[in-house]
């Protein structure tokens, strides 16, 4: 069934380079100037670089500097990750306007320093580094074709499996966070294949959706930082506060998602 779609090398390779300039780009955004904005830019330039490099052929994958490049751009993203959710954290506690959390806000503020100074060093040594690059002659159609279904395949069989049980228990938060990021995953694949996406209504209502998961995660993560936190009893009131916040987004995802009516596998048919 998911066969109808599939990437030609040549347009692979064309995307390749564009993904690796973008990279590049938004690699010397960060590190001129580390602000929120050019650290999602920087993850999603990662996440595209990951999933190109992801259906590549083995004979592709396995060379050394591409590689090396992929890991430490992945290593990248996870500190990122972290100065990300130091972010989300910070913002919703700035948000309650009390004076009882700033002794928790400059903890934050340090830890976020420390993140930011290893992501800095990282990316200095990554700008220090050729980008790597693709040739379309170095690329089997076929092997590119069988590996794509491969991992597209695996993909929606995964997506298939946490859809039901993110439905009835917003307790699964490892598989409502799961869904989100196989989610991604998906759109990025497909852009591997046309140059339509964003212009696509299935994928506008992906883009929905893992909005609301998103907002999902976030609360979970506040949640999970403050859980572990000793502090003045308002702590317990934002947790409760952010309960009933997180229920609500809940609800909303889970109407949403029915309302988009989203089947994987007939979204990689569209095209």
């Amino acid at each position: 069934m998911v066969e109808q779609i599939s990437p030609n090398k040549k347009f692979l390779t064309s995307k390749f380079k564009k993904i690796i300039k973008t990279f590049v780009e938004k690699l010397d955004d960060y590190i001129d100037d580390p602000k929120e904005d050019n650290i999602h830019d920087i993850r999603i330039a990662i996440r595209r670089m990951e999933a190109a490099y992801r259906i590549l052929p083995k004979k592709n994958r396995k060379s050394e500097h591409l590689q090396n490049y992929v890991k430490q751009a992945k290593l990248l993203f996870k500190i990122n990750t972290q100065i990300r959710d130091f972010d989300i954290i910070r913002d919703k506690l700035e948000k309650r306007h009390s004076t009882h959390f700033i002794q928790i806000i400059d903890s934050i503020n340090n830890n976020r320093k420390r993140q930011l100074n290893t992501g800095h060093r990282l990316a200095l040594k990554l700008k220090d580094d050729s980008p790597p690059r693709l040739k379309e002659k170095d690329v089997s159609e076929s092997r590119l074709q069988k590996r794509f279904q491969k991992i597209i395949l695996e993909l929606i069989t995964e997506i298939n499996h946490n859809i039901p049980i993110v439905l009835t228990d917003d307790k699964k938060i490892g598989e409502l966070h799961k869904l989100r990021k196989d989610f991604k995953k998906l759109r990025y694949l497909i852009e591997l294949t046309t140059d339509k996406i964003n212009s696509l209504k299935p994928i506008k209502s992906l883009k929905k959706i893992q909005d609301e998961l998103g907002m999902i995660h976030d609360s979970d993560i506040f949640l999970d930082y403050l859980r572990d936190k000793e502090g003045p009893h308002e702590l317990s009131e934002t947790i409760r506060e952010e309960i009933l916040e997180r229920r609500e987004r809940y609800q909303k995802f889970v109407q949403l998602f029915r309302d988009e009516k989203i089947d994987p596998a007939k979204l990689v048919l569209q095209f």
